[in-house]
């Protein structure tokens, strides 16, 4: 068993933001991720953690399991990159592609995903087009997206 997590907490805290147009924080103090209305995004203090498992040891276990993870992929676009918080779309599509692959999972069965969304134009139109890019290979045209980040910053 292990158990994998992160945390963010800005010290001490911050109170607001001079914004900067066309930079990566949002005009408005809210944050839009995969919406027509994306302007930017919001910092936020949070915590997460989870504790993984081999499958079959929960089973063994009697556990309560909310997810299984299939595969898993990382990668760095470096210098293909938009911009230094814009990812590529070359980079984004190879990530999904090899997760994929990884995973054994048929896309044409995926009908939900939940992504990071930037919350800003760019870094969302770039997240989008990968996904429709990778997803249209296999020939697979209705998938529900979705983000958290738009609730916690």
């Amino acid at each position: 068993m292990a158990i994998a997590g992160g945390v963010s907490i800005t010290f001490p805290p911050k109170n607001g933001y001079i914004y900067e147009e066309g930079m990566l924080n949002s005009p408005n103090g809210h944050c839009y991720a995969l919406d027509k209305n994306a302007q930017g995004t919001i910092e936020g203090n949070g915590i997460g953690v989870v504790v993984l498992k081999k499958l079959s040891a929960a089973i063994d276990d009697k556990d309560i399991i909310y997810a299984v993870v299939k595969g898993s992929a990382v990668n760095n676009d470096g210098n293909n990159k938009l911009n230094f918080t814009a990812p590529s779309l070359s980079g984004i599509e190879s990530v999904i592609r090899e997760a994929y692959k990884k995973s054994g999972v048929d896309l044409k069965m995926v009908k939900y995903i939940e992504m990071h969304g930037t919350g800003t134009p760019l870094g969302d139109a770039v997240e989008i087009a990968a996904l429709k890019s990778v997803f249209a290979e296999q020939n697979n045209t209705e998938c529900i997206i979705g983000s958290v980040k738009a609730n916690i910053g």
